[in-house]
């Protein structure tokens, strides 16, 4: 009997370890901006054009999978492109473009730029960069929110323009597994399971 008990909890954790490496799989963030900085003190970058933006940033990463940027849309960007590409600026090789429809666009949220796996990343500085089909001077298009402060390592260029105190709101998303959501989905359960062991035995 103790020893099928043994074997039962023997399994449980096994299943319980399993479950956690798979689940601390995540598409794992890096802010480049200051998060501390209030959202309402953010500026636009009005709508982008064909000049675009570029934002230059150093990757803490060993692999990049996509950027994350906060978007505006100003009356609609249903009849824009996006095109963007990002560029190894050590080297000065576009390592990754693509291209996304406007109207996927969602104003004041992020918008995920996905592309293939770019790997040896680790300190290595990069310019991102989008550009659309709209002329200058409309008034209708999708832009980005950028925080009035130039953080180290970073650089900002708007419709040609450089931006002296700005660094878009931009995340770099890596696929990976990360060992403090690990630990912690781990902690946390073990916590639950000891917990509802306890009121068991209490109220048995």
């Amino acid at each position: 009997e103790n020893m099928k008990k043994r074997m039962k909890s023997i399994l449980g954790i096994i299943l319980l370890i399993v479950f956690a490496f798979f689940y601390a799989h995540i598409a794992k963030v890096h802010n480049i901006y200051n998060k501390e900085i209030d959202p309402s003190a953010y500026s636009n970058t009005g709508v982008l054009t064909q000049l675009g933006v570029q934002q230059e940033f150093v990757c803490e990463e060993e692999h990049l999978d996509g950027i994350r940027i906060k978007s505006t849309v100003f009356n609609s960007a249903e009849n824009t492109k996006l095109q963007y590409h990002l560029k190894n600026l050590s080297t000065g090789v576009v390592v990754a473009s693509g291209e996304v429809e406007g109207k996927e666009i969602k104003n004041s949220k992020f918008f995920e730029f996905s592309f293939e796996r770019v790997e040896n990343c680790k300190e290595v500085p990069f310019e991102f960069s989008v550009y659309t089909n709209v002329p200058l001077g409309e008034t209708s298009g999708a832009g980005f929110s950028y925080e009035q402060v130039k953080e180290e390592n970073t650089s900002l260029t708007v419709a040609g323009e450089k931006v002296e105190n700005g660094t878009l709101i931009l995340k770099t998303v890596t696929h990976r597994f990360d060992v403090e959501t690990f630990c912690v989905f781990l902690i946390f359960t073990l916590y639950v399971i000891l917990f509802m062991r306890f009121l068991y035995n209490l109220f048995k």
